[in-house]
């Protein structure tokens, strides 16, 4: 059954965050602010369902049509003049098929949008298992670093931990088989590298 479309406030930003995941954000714009404002009334009187908005990934001045389905957790300050910081978090993610720059009578943008399945449990490929284990051996000559505790069963456990740039973990997660395998598996083999260029620095030489 094809998943039910809805309204939903927009507010495009260079983040791409997993379900539970959250993150600060500071509230300047007049547009943000009404739609912070809205929220913050919902989240007030636990209107749970009406404590969410979008967040599309934007980036590079393209704005995609996927994003993190998110609400409002706390404002932590209010600073002169309105402007504010909030901290957010993920619930879940989206697609859009409409997106209107402003929705009349507001002033923020919103789209009609439908619920989208990342795929965040799709278990990792054995070769994958052995190039992250190889990558934890790595990792664990840091003395900051505890491996035990990164999980690395799922797609959702690697994203969580391995550190990857916005754009990218927002290509991996919209991916889908034969490309999300090959993304991946370079994504793996760049850390690799990098973290042996480390060591071999860390021991007194730069590799060639």
């Amino acid at each position: 059954m094809a998943s039910r479309s809805y309204s939903l406030p927009l507010f495009p930003l260079g983040i791409f965050l997993l379900p539970g995941e959250r993150t600060g954000l500071h509230i300047f714009e007049p547009r943000y602010r009404q739609l912070v404002a809205e929220l913050e009334a919902a989240l007030t009187t636990g209107q749970e369902e009406a404590n969410r908005f979008g967040i599309p990934f934007h980036f590079e001045d393209v704005t995609a049509r996927t994003g993190c389905l998110a609400r409002l957790v706390e404002v932590k300050k209010v600073h002169p003049g309105g402007r504010k910081d909030i901290v957010v978090e993920c619930v879940g993610h989206f697609e859009a098929t409409r997106f209107l720059k402003v929705a009349d009578p507001k002033l923020y943008p919103s789209g009609e949008v439908i619920e989208r399945d990342m795929r965040l449990s799709q278990p990792l490929s054995a070769p994958q298992k052995d190039a992250v284990r190889n990558i934890k051996t790595l990792l664990g000559q840091r003395p900051d670093v505890d491996v035990s505790l990164l999980a690395s069963h799922t797609i959702q456990d690697l994203t969580s931990w391995l550190g990857l740039p916005p754009a990218q973990k927002h290509r991996l997660l919209v991916s889908s088989g034969e490309k999300r395998t090959a993304f991946l598996d370079g994504v793996l083999r760049w850390t690799t590298l990098v973290l042996q260029q480390e060591v071999h620095i860390k021991d007194g030489f730069f590799p060639n």
